[in-house]
């Protein structure tokens, strides 16, 4: 995992609906152009290799990235430490980063983070975020992880995979991808996989839209 820490002039400037976007992109110019597209899985969805997830704290961001390929977070790494972190026209100073190891070889892991999940409304076309209480919202993270693990390894899944919602935060926070919100609970889950599939999430993110600040996996416990 790459960990940077970063500070804007001041805390007026007003881009955190745009952080996602802006860090995206900033991304996928220094990373191969594949990763941008995506890899598609037969039923037609497309997955990412890489997620991160921004936290604010005034002028001061955190931002932590992670991907499949461990040499796209080398190459992210040098490319801030000679050049600056620039997203878009906005500059930021006093950045440090550093390269954090997190893959487990644990079977049971305790993580929590805001996890992305929706069904689609047939009357308007728009998306119904869940929450993680719900049965159905289990359903769609667990099929998603599912066909995440065929689409990146070019194989089947064939270990157990369980998905339990340990507890969740009552109200929900909306993420922007430029002006487009995506709703997601702060939640906790116990995630009990084979090593492979464990550490795909942790590199690649739980749920959905995962390159969008969301699906951030962080480790509570991997000592169960």
């Amino acid at each position: 995992m790459l960990s940077i820490t970063a500070r804007t002039a001041t805390n007026k400037l007003k881009i955190k609906r745009s952080m996602s976007r802006l860090f995206q992109a900033f991304i996928y110019s220094i990373i191969p152009s594949k990763e941008h597209q995506g890899y598609k899985h037969t039923s037609g969805k497309i997955f990412k290799s890489t997620n991160f997830r921004i936290r604010y704290f005034d002028s001061r961001f955190e931002i932590d990235f992670t991907s499949r390929n461990k040499e796209y977070e080398k190459t992210v790494a040098m490319q801030i430490l000679k050049e600056g972190l620039k997203l878009g026209a906005v500059h930021f100073a006093d950045t440090t980063v550093s390269i954090v190891e997190r893959h487990t070889d644990k079977r049971e892991l305790i993580a929590s983070g805001f996890v992305c999940a929706a069904i689609k409304n047939n009357v308007t076309g728009k998306k119904i975020f869940l929450e993680p209480g719900e049965a159905k919202y289990n359903t769609i993270i667990t099929n998603h992880s599912l066909q995440k693990y065929e689409t990146l390894t070019g194989k089947a899944y064939e270990g157990d995979l369980k998905i339990d919602v340990l507890k969740q935060q009552d109200e929900g926070r909306f993420f922007y991808y430029g002006n487009t919100p995506y709703k997601a609970w702060f939640a906790t889950y116990k995630i009990t996989a084979d090593m492979e599939m464990i550490n795909l999430l942790l590199d690649t993110g739980l749920g959905g839209d995962s390159m969008k600040n969301l699906g951030f996996l962080e480790v509570v416990d991997d000592k169960i």
